[in-house]
């Protein structure tokens, strides 16, 4: 049920109140009070809040019903309705001045009266209507971070808002009024950088646009809607987004101009920002490759087409594996999976595969690329080909090879052979001791003797492991089981070894990097993790030949990039293009993974 109008009857002759009310009771209306004097009707006003007051001209008191009328316009905005027997030009003037909602002569009828309240009362809530509106838009046209101004059709400002005031170092009180050209703003052409005149039509010296009909310009604001120019203020340019609005429509007279400048420094550094790196990406000699978490190849510069041959029309949303030669198909997935599962893979080498077949030995360093909330999107690869460096390191390991070998076979062959010398001649000098019956020196020759011994047996030791002789004689196989034993052997710690499948490595320098990797995973775990089992197993698959060693100890601590021997492992697998993983856990040992392709273990040529 709707709630009725509230009114206050103002009327100093009691009789006439009382009908009055009557009156109004009759038509529907709820009249809260009657008031014989101003005061009276401030007081109750106060507290009750009227929709509406019939209000007496003449009242007791020192105040009349047109003094009471500006109190409550002044500060209450209650629709206020004059009821009076007088009408003379004076008082018409006086009251005219308070803004009343109507007028009624107390010799009034009750279709007058009714009429009158209604229309106030819908008078007064159109109003407020208006005047919330008013503060909504007061409110967000103060709030809003871009610069406004609002002109009529001439260009004479009306409104500027605070965002306005600072952009531009205006004050809204001096520049209401003004003319638009007045604010002496300066126009930069966004990609010249001369100087243009985009709003001059606001000037009023100069004919507005028209459209090509000819018509009223508030047509052509379509032309001027958003455009990017510098703008100088404070002393200095930056980019600013203008737009341009009608206040109207095409098809009503132009009433005016809203113009908007938006701040757009922030997005014109970024935009240079990335123009710069576009052009860097462009240009240089790597190769920069983009690509989603599956492999999907996403961007594609110029680089990387003068690698690998490709157009980027070409490779765009193929696979990375289109660059994997065949005998290496798990690389790249294995990568991928590492990076979805968190792991940072800093860089590493690998053998790629160029348009023409080549295969090139490149260093790859990937990256991946998340969005704000931390989600993998993609990968960024960055690809350099290595193919001269990596000949010159082969032949470096070969002379390095070379050179092991030969130290290998003079501590066999030269030292070896005279501490044998030795120890013969003190065999001999503890047989002429003996003759001779002088005891005292035996025991003392025969300690030389035992130490002599440990000496050849240790040198010939340093030999082996220097020249891995079985691994040329007996193969890979028979080589690692040599080693596991002598190992075990000299450290106490359980060492198995273990070979699934047919084996077989032609390439005697894959077979001396696979052997001097185990070498060295096994003496890591002897020195750093304290094992009680080392299990190492060689086995080969469709496509690969893998060496595990894994360890069951404490697990390395370090990031696996730090450590020399970690790196001489990695070195060793880029010489024989093969993939090396290092995965470790505290108090959970440490596996040493090396994939090599059958493809290069099978090739009868030396590195």
């Amino acid at each position: 049920m709707l709630e009725k109008p509230k009114i206050l009857v103002v009327e100093d002759e009691s009789i006439v109140a009382i009908d009055l009310s009557h009156t109004l009771v009759s038509l529907g209306y709820d009249v809260i009070d009657t008031a014989g004097t101003g005061e009276e009707a401030l007081s109750i006003i106060s507290q009750k809040r009227p929709d509406l007051v019939l209000m007496d001209i003449q009242l007791r008191g020192e105040m009349d019903g047109i003094q009471v009328a500006e109190r409550i316009q002044n500060s209450l905005k209650i629709p206020v309705i004059y009821l009076s027997a007088f009408s003379d030009a004076t008082t018409l003037s006086r009251a005219r001045q308070t803004e009343p909602y109507g007028y009624i002569q107390k010799s009034f009828d009750h279709n007058d009266l009714h009429s009158t309240i209604e229309m106030a009362l819908y008078k007064s809530k159109m109003e407020r209507r208006i005047i919330e509106k008013e503060r909504l838009l007061s409110a967000t046209f103060k709030s809003i971070q871009e610069g406004v101004i609002t002109t009529d059709k001439w260009g004479v400002i009306r409104l500027i808002n605070a965002s306005a005031e600072r952009l531009f170092d205006i004050s809204h009180e001096k520049k209401v009024g003004m003319k638009f050209h007045e604010l002496m703003l300066v126009f930069l052409d966004y990609h010249t950088k001369e100087e243009v005149f985009p709003l001059a039509w606001l000037a009023g010296d100069m004919q507005a646009p028209q459209n090509e009909a000819g018509q009223d310009p508030c047509l052509a604001y379509v032309e001027l809607k958003r455009a990017r120019y510098f703008l100088k203020t404070k002393g200095y340019y930056f980019p600013v987004e203008v737009t341009t609005s009608l206040v109207g429509s095409e098809e009503e007279d132009n009433e005016g101009y809203v113009i908007v400048f938006r701040n757009i420094e922030e997005e014109h550094n970024y935009q240079a920002a990335q123009s710069r790196l576009v052009s860097i990406v462009s240009s240089s000699e790597d190769a920069i490759i983009g690509s989603l978490p599956d492999g999907t190849i996403t961007s594609w510069n110029k680089g990387a087409e003068a690698i690998f041959g490709y157009t980027d029309e070409e490779v765009l949303n193929t696979n990375l594996s289109v660059l994997t030669p065949d005998f290496f198909p798990n690389e790249i997935p294995d990568v991928l999976d590492r990076i979805k599962n968190g792991e940072n893979i800093d860089h590493y080498e690998a053998v790629r595969k160029t348009k023409a077949g080549d295969l090139l030995d490149m260093s790859i360093r990937i990256s991946p690329i998340r969005d704000v909330g931390k989600k993998l999107t993609g990968v960024s690869i960055i690809a350099r080909d290595i193919t001269n460096r990596k000949a010159l390191e082969k032949e470096l390991l070969e002379i390095q090879d070379r050179e092991r070998t030969r130290i290998g076979q003079d501590l066999h062959d030269s030292l070896g052979q005279h501490l044998t010398g030795i120890l013969l001649k003190t065999k001999a000098l503890e047989n002429t001791v003996a003759k001779n019956g002088d005891g005292s020196y035996s025991e003392q020759i025969a300690h030389i003797r035992s130490l002599i011994k440990d000496a050849v047996s240790e040198t010939r030791e340093l030999a082996k492991g220097l020249i891995p002789v079985t691994v040329q004689s007996e193969g890979l196989s028979s080589a690692i089981k040599e080693l596991c034993l002598y190992s075990q052997s000299m450290h106490g710690c359980r060492t198995e070894y273990a070979q699934i499948g047919d084996i077989q490595v032609d390439n005697t320098g894959v077979s001396i990097q696979l052997y001097h990797i185990a070498q060295e995973a096994i003496n890591n775990a002897m020195k750093h993790a304290n094992p009680e089992l080392i299990e190492v197993t060689l086995r080969q698959e469709s496509s690969e030949l893998i060496l595990s060693i894994r360890d069951d100890g404490a697990g390395m601590q370090m990031d696996h990039t730090e450590g020399i021997g970690l790196r001489i492992m990695q070195y060793r697998a880029n010489m024989i293009s093969a993939h090396l993983a290092i995965h470790s856990e505290k108090d959970s040992g440490t596996s040493v993974i090396c994939r090599v392709p059958i493809k290069q273990a099978t090739r009868g040529d030396l590195l």
